[in-house]
């Protein structure tokens, strides 16, 4: 009983908004790209960065995810660190070139490659996937073409810890995202 309720409800309000996409004053955005970062120890790493928002009135609402690639350098920390955000951006004009600032707190599922503890039954190190609170704070800029595409550019600072079964580790990053997206 309670399922079709929720179905029904949710049938509502998507014909609902069908009826209403002629006199809708808001933006669907969606991106794809690839977002190289920084982190300390001269170490890079390389994140696929996906997001989806709504834009009305200068405020973007917006949930972003990040899928670990791959990382470089002197002393890469982890060898798996995916990360989802969702928050809120202020775009300070409402014409093509848009400049935002916002920021977004987030969830890492990462895994450290350096510190790793005995696994008593097997006798063997291993590192354990932790789930850790994170932050970022946004800045960048789109400029909007007249349909469909737009090209963005933005920069983040990723802090947070990853406390798992070893010593914690700083998810500080600093990190590039580039590319072209969709609005509707």
């Amino acid at each position: 009983m309670v399922r079709l309720k929720v179905i029904l409800i949710a049938a509502v309000i998507g014909l609902s908004t069908n009826a209403n996409a002629q006199e809708r004053d808001w933006k669907i955005t969606s991106a794809l790209s690839f977002a190289p970062g920084l982190l300390t120890e001269k170490t890079q790493t390389i994140q696929l960065h996906g997001y989806l928002g709504f834009l009305k009135n200068k405020i973007h609402l917006r949930g972003d995810a990040f899928y670990f690639l791959n990382s470089y350098g002197q002393r890469p920390r982890f060898d798996m660190n995916h990360q989802i955000y969702a928050g809120a951006f202020y775009h300070f004009t409402d014409t093509q070139f848009q400049p935002y600032v916002g920021f977004q707190p987030g969830i890492a599922i990462a895994r450290s490659s350096e510190y790793q503890t005995l696994n008593e039954t097997t006798g063997e190190l291993e590192a354990k996937i932790a789930t850790s609170p994170v932050g970022s704070a946004v800045g960048g800029f789109s400029y909007y073409g007249e349909k469909l595409f737009f090209l963005f550019f933005e920069t983040r600072y990723i802090f947070g810890q990853h406390k798992s079964n070893t010593y914690p580790v700083y998810l500080d990053e600093l990190r590039f995202s580039f590319g072209l997206g969709f609005f509707f």
